[in-house]
């Protein structure tokens, strides 16, 4: 099981630093404005392209956005769950690691995504926007996450919100229809809260994992926060 919790040391600041220079470079909105004249595939293309490019790294593979906020980070993949623990977008070592897909899954085509990021309570990280989560109002407001590739956007709603210290049951990817159905059933269960949502065998899921503050589980070593949405309409907003 991967392990988000850290503690830091100076050098780790310096390499927070380094990081936050990265996403103040971030801005895709530009690309936009500059290919106005192309459908919304090349505009994609043309993203992720350029991510590549300035990180000079064919491991990114898309972006994530929170939709109804400025948050929009690079996605990157590569043949384990271990390199991007301690590894930035660009392969330079750090504490902070990225946020990185599941190496089992595929960000176009798999029915279920899992996407992973380091998070803590003294210094901000990648996924720390996750644990605003923890308040029904935040959630109510952005409860849409977008994945974008080079090929396609796919569009998620959140349907549960927990923490999970025991159970890892959260990271099985493989399953019959009848396994699945009870997957999120009882993923839907966990949730802190009731999210009036239906949830069948057919839909397409996506789980996000970070590190727990949550004061109630302190006494765990190991607590994941566990973001659960199912794949909806691009339409929906």
């Amino acid at each position: 099981i991967l392990s988000f919790c850290t503690l830091f040391t100076l050098i780790e600041f310096n390499n927070y630093q380094k990081l936050k220079e990265f996403e103040n470079n971030f801005v895709l909105s530009e690309i936009v404005n500059k290919e106005e004249s192309l459908d919304n595939t090349e505009i994609i293309q043309d993203e992720i392209s350029l991510l590549k490019e300035q990180y000079n790294n064919d491991d990114v593979v898309g972006t994530l956005s929170i939709l109804n906020t400025s948050y929009k980070v690079p996605l990157v993949q590569t043949k384990d769950n271990s390199y991007y623990l301690k590894h930035l977008p660009n392969k330079e070592y750090s504490i902070l690691g990225s946020i990185f897909v599941d190496y089992r899954v595929n960000l176009d085509t798999s029915k279920k995504l899992l996407i992973y990021g380091h998070n803590d309570a003294k210094i901000e990280m990648p996924f720390d926007i996750l644990e605003n989560y923890y308040d029904i109002n935040y959630l109510n407001n952005h409860k849409y996450i977008e994945i974008k590739t080079s090929k396609n956007v796919r569009r998620y709603e959140i349907f549960s919100v927990f923490v999970e210290p025991t159970d890892y049951f959260y990271m099985n990817i493989n399953f019959s229809d009848e396994e699945y159905a009870k997957h999120l059933e009882k993923l839907q269960d966990k949730s802190f809260y009731q999210i009036d949502t239906t949830l069948t065998n057919k839909n397409n899921i996506l789980i996000l994992q970070t590190c727990s503050t949550h004061k109630d589980y302190l006494k765990y070593k190991k607590k994941y926060l566990i973001i659960a949405l199912k794949e909806v309409s691009l339409n929906i907003e």
